[in-house]
């Protein structure tokens, strides 16, 4: 192939690869993230650990599922949270399915209301963070997106990328 019937398919397979990936449906920007995955809401479970390694973006939404009765939710301030106080809490849940959307970036910080359970461990505070947004007047580079999982598409795109550029060469 001529180099110049190379460039023409580079940068079709370029622009066409990075028109799927934006246009790609998936959980890139909102999940439904299970509170302990298969533990669910209960003592005993290691939260921070549970947290630690997973990307909070506003849009998101905590699920707490527990059984009815035996625990609550609270979300609470940084000051509630240190000292496990339902005094200044800004929600209060306690269906035993609990769904609490993620609306605002900044801290969040849960914990559980039934006596003694905060005290033993059942409380966590993630950051939850703004949905990075492309825009098509800026003329910097985007900013990387934020997303949840494997980020498939993403190592699609990759590899489409490197394949074609291959053919240059």
């Amino acid at each position: 192939m001529a180099p110049s019937s190379k460039k023409v398919v580079l940068v079709i397979v370029v622009v066409v690869t990075v028109a799927a990936v934006l246009t790609a449906p998936g959980p890139a920007l909102a999940a439904d993230l299970l509170v302990g995955d298969s533990q669910g809401w209960r003592l005993n479970v290691d939260y921070d650990e549970w947290a630690d390694g997973k990307d909070f973006i506003v849009g998101d939404t905590l699920v707490f599922k527990y059984a009815k009765g035996q625990h609550t939710v609270v979300q609470a301030t940084a000051a509630s949270f240190a000292a496990c106080s339902q005094s200044n809490s800004l929600g209060t849940w306690a269906s035993g399915d609990d769904r609490v959307p993620l609306n605002t970036s900044g801290q969040w910080w849960f914990f559980c209301g039934v006596a003694g359970h905060c005290e033993q461990g059942m409380k966590f505070g993630v950051t939850v963070l703004p949905v990075v947004k492309l825009s098509s007047s800026s003329s910097s580079a985007p900013p990387a997106l934020i997303a949840h999982g494997g980020g498939a598409a993403a190592g699609l795109a990759a590899a489409a990328v490197a394949a074609a550029a291959a053919l240059l060469f």
